[in-house]
């Protein structure tokens, strides 16, 4: 995968992305919300927030703020902003792995089905702890590659052909987070089947 593909990719399924990947997900996103344990006034960033379908799911007494890499996807994310009257939430088109956001910026982020999506998820890790203050959440909810050694194997095998339709199966949770200098503070498994995870990491910069 690269940059170009990828908003390639989901630009193209910008609108029919809130019905393949709607309510099939939505009770990950809810659980992945409540494990940011979110207080008043506090800062949020979403990133690769594609077309906002979490964006409801927030509460009103926080400031949001959504990045995506597709201004198609973005567009449809306005659409949801103007239809709920989501005063509290701005958006952008930006590229996770090289955000315009100063350091400490946000008190909590959010990375719902999306560290999984960018060629480089390290990068993409290192940048939401740059903009996250020392001490926030940050909530990857997403599917990790198996412990299982069969089910790993055919993840393995098959990620090649699903980085063609904008995701890799192989993406090992441990391995990114060993990477990255972070560590688990709470996980739950979510969605049917329990195949995805909402990991909950405490930023310790």
């Amino acid at each position: 995968m690269n940059i170009e593909s990828v908003e390639r990719v989901y630009s193209n399924y910008s609108g029919v992305y809130d019905l393949i990947f709607g309510k099939i997900f939505e009770s990950g996103r809810e659980t992945g919300i409540e494990l940011l344990d979110i207080k008043e006034d506090d800062n949020i960033l979403e990133v690769g927030v594609g077309t906002g379908l979490s964006l409801p799911c927030y509460p009103r007494y926080c400031k949001i703020v959504g990045v995506d890499l597709s201004a198609k996807m973005l567009k449809e994310a306005e659409k949801k902003i103007k239809e709920k009257r989501l005063v509290n939430v701005r958006i952008h088109k930006m590229d996770a792995t090289r955000m315009e956001f100063e350091d400490n910026t946000f008190d909590s982020v959010m990375a719902a089905y999306f560290i999984s999506t960018v060629p480089d998820p390290v990068k993409a890790a290192h940048e939401i702890k740059r903009v996250c203050k020392k001490g926030g959440r940050i909530v990857f909810l997403n599917h990790f590659m198996s412990k299982n050694k069969f089910i790993s194997g055919f993840e393995k095998m098959i990620s090649p052909v699903c980085c063609k339709i904008g995701f890799r199966t192989d993406l090992d949770l441990y391995d990114l987070l060993n990477k990255t200098g972070l560590k688990i503070n709470k996980k739950e498994k979510v969605n049917f089947f329990n195949y995805w995870k909402a990991v909950q990491c405490i930023n310790n910069k």
